[in-house]
């Protein structure tokens, strides 16, 4: 017969705690500041079925749970150590936390760098960065890839790369790496151009011959930054004093001003050509050609941005004669006020005079 007031002795219990065994740091490929870590352990004894283990870091109580060892755990900051415990937990409760298991450190790869100037060069770049954080092991390379085109340097910062096409606009970003793999990329460079640096190339060359007073230069291509034309000029003719004249396009009306400075060994004066129809290089001072001279006068002008059809067209010319101790010197910069590329320049001898023989004047694209 069954005792009154009696009860039964089969009460549920939760598990043990099972025994922890070793923690192992997982560093390949993990993403900064989300490491992991794989903890093996030992199953306690149980009456009932255990249905799950939860694995807890200290600090961070990170979690990864299970039906068995070993278990990961995700989420880890780089850099940082770890100890895990580990509960079993069936339908009569969890069991209390194992003891700790052995440290290890969190290796990711590396936090991503900051980008800094990038800077063209010829038909390549330097790329100036910000090491951060390594993600717990050494950085072994520092890695700058061009967008477009994917050309790659690696080095300490700046970065050169190198195979880039000129003419084009790059931007970059960086990247780190280290044992445990490599970064995100930083954010974009700004954009730079690779160029090739200033250099002159010919274009055409007239050769006075003493029958020409003008010659122009014709279907100038628009591919170079700037345009210089080199005179060195012999008059030719009954009377001296004349001028070298440059018109831009044929435009033979009122549209050029220059302001100049200019020195005959005596006098300085400075003054300007309004409303005139050329670009006079040598306007004031005693300058000029002398019928005949056997020292020429010598030209340099400058045309500034001569391709561009958004900026009015400017020139800076310096010309010089020296007769026998009675030359001069002027210093002149010129506008014509319009946005339409130059295709064309004509030179001529102001008066009609000829260019003699030994006369050059020749025409030259700058490059950068």
């Amino acid at each position: 017969m069954p005792i009154i007031g009696a009860q039964g002795s089969g009460a549920k219990s939760a598990p043990v705690a099972p025994t922890i065994g070793t923690a192992t740091n997982v560093g390949t490929s993990r993403a900064y500041n989300n490491g992991a870590a794989t903890v093996t352990f030992t199953a306690p004894t149980s009456k009932l079925p255990i249905s799950s283990y939860t694995v807890t870091s200290s600090p961070g109580g990170y979690t990864g749970t299970g039906a068995s060892s070993p278990i990961t755990v995700t989420g880890l900051q780089s850099a940082t150590a770890y100890t895990f415990t580990v509960t079993a937990t069936s339908s009569a409760g969890t069991s209390s936390a194992s003891s700790a298991s052995n440290s290890i450190t969190a290796t990711t790869v590396p936090q991503a760098p900051t980008i800094g100037a990038a800077t063209a060069g010829d038909a390549s770049a330097t790329v100036a960065y910000t090491a951060n954080a390594t993600g717990g092991a050494a950085v072994s390379t520092f890695t700058a890839t061009s967008s477009p085109g994917g050309l790659t340097g690696t080095g300490a910062s700046p970065i050169s790369v190198t195979g880039l096409t000129n003419g084009t606009a790059y931007t970059f970003t960086v990247t780190a790496t280290n044992s445990a793999g490599t970064s995100a990329a930083s954010s974009a460079s700004a954009s730079v151009t690779p160029l090739v640096p200033t250099s002159f190339e010919s274009i055409a060359t007239f050769t006075g011959n003493g029958t020409a007073s003008t010659y122009t230069f014709s279907s100038i291509p628009g591919t170079y930054k700037s345009l210089q034309i080199r005179i060195l000029a012999l008059a030719g003719g009954s009377a001296g004093g004349y001028y070298v004249g440059l018109q831009a396009n044929g435009d033979t009306t009122g549209n050029y001003t220059t302001y100049y400075v200019s020195a005959n060994g005596s006098t300085t004066s400075a003054s300007q050509s309004a409303s005139a129809t050329s670009i006079l290089t040598n306007v004031n001072g005693g300058l000029g050609l002398a019928a005949g001279a056997s020292t020429p006068d010598v030209t340099i002008i400058d045309a500034i941005d001569y391709s561009s059809t958004t900026k009015r067209k400017s020139f800076a010319i310096l010309s010089g004669q020296d007769k026998n101790g009675t030359g001069g010197l002027s210093i002149s910069t010129a506008l014509w006020p319009t946005t339409s590329a130059i295709t064309s320049l004509t030179i001529f001898n102001q008066g009609s005079q000829v260019f003699n023989t030994g006369t050059s004047i020749a025409l030259y694209g700058i490059k950068g």
